[in-house]
């Protein structure tokens, strides 16, 4: 399965401790444990011991190693094996590449050579991390995360109204390996708390802008406002990162890192409240997409016969890059 050759999110950095920890990604099922100090040296193997089959993540981390609880065979890190009753076999267990990065745990197939992805976020500050599940594959959970028009419908709070949506430019640009899309367009109506939160005005212009990468498959957003009279930025800034993690066929996880430019409350120690508000929007935004996935009538990938808007640009775009980068398909 070439999808496992890219490097994929599968857990928070903080939900791996002493015990190990099933996941599945791309229709498998591995086990994740903490080896050595129980911090520094990771292991990933194949949820399954190769002697009879018993689950590995049922198991225990002993000297490094993790401990089949059937028959107290043991695995290291890399896969190497030992049997207790045969000292002189040689037993193995299939081993994935791990790191843990940016607060979350990645694991890859062994040996692959795909390149980590990096996060630009020098001037921001992290306010949250969360993952959601999508019941949805992983184009059509995409599909909702790369086009604005459902925002006056879905989003409580970032996007464009309903009746304004015409006037929303959207501005589509890719490479081999690239999907950019870039949004203006008047910023709907909030809580009069949250202009003082965000640092914006009635009438602003929100931007939307993002570009999705295909290994793995992965979209950063820049979200921000402008004075729709001087056309110059507010203070303000979102910078969110999400992951999508196929899990099953039909499933996905989105892991969603958000980043804010620091806001001028230090001087009040005001920073951490609104770093906590908004934090505590993004996360709601993020379930209303996920709650709306899960009520499509049709969710098949397939898009021919299906009526696009000029928004929907992207998700032909995506597809072709999700076969040829991701799926290493023609």
């Amino acid at each position: 399965m070439a999808e496992l050759d890219h490097w994929h999110p599968v857990l928070f950095a903080d939900e791996l401790g002493k015990k190990p920890a099933p996941v599945r990604v791309c229709d498998r099922e591995l086990v994740l444990f903490r080896a050595s100090d129980g911090k520094a040296t990771l292991g990933a193997l194949a949820d399954v011991c190769p002697h009879r089959g018993m689950r590995l993540s049922e198991g225990r981390v002993e000297g490094g190693r993790l401990v089949c609880p059937y028959h107290g065979w043991s695995f290291a890190p890399d896969g190497e094996g030992k049997c207790p009753a045969t000292p002189a076999a040689r037993p193995s267990a299939d081993a994935f590449d791990v790191v843990e990065r940016y607060g979350l745990v990645w694991i890859k197939r062994r040996g692959a050579q795909a390149a980590f992805p990096t996060l630009d976020v020098s001037g921001y500050h992290l306010i949250g991390k969360t993952r959601q599940r999508a019941e949805a594959p992983l184009e059509v959970t995409l599909d909702n995360f790369i086009e604005v028009e459902h925002t006056p419908e879905v989003h409580a709070l970032l996007g464009y109204p309903r009746e304004r949506m015409a006037e929303v430019t959207c501005e589509v640009t890719s490479t081999e390996t690239s999907v950019r899309v870039y949004n203006e367009g008047p910023q709907k109506a909030l809580p009069r708390p949250l202009y003082t939160l965000l640092q914006i005005e009635p009438g602003d212009s929100f931007v939307d802008d993002w570009t999705t990468w295909f290994s793995p498959v992965s979209t950063v957003y820049d979200q921000y406002w402008l004075d729709p009279a001087t056309g110059e930025r507010r203070p303000n800034a979102l910078r969110i990162a999400i992951f999508f993690v196929p899990v099953t066929a039909g499933q996905t996880d989105i892991f969603a890192l958000s980043y804010a430019l620091a806001a001028p409350w230090d001087r009040y120690g005001l920073n951490a409240f609104a770093y906590l508000l908004t934090r505590a929007f993004v996360v709601m935004e993020l379930r209303r997409d996920v709650t709306l996935l899960g009520k499509l009538a049709d969710k098949s990938p397939e898009l021919r016969g299906k009526t696009l808007s000029r928004f929907d640009k992207p998700l032909g775009l995506a597809r072709k890059r999700i076969e040829t980068i991701y799926r290493s398909r023609g």
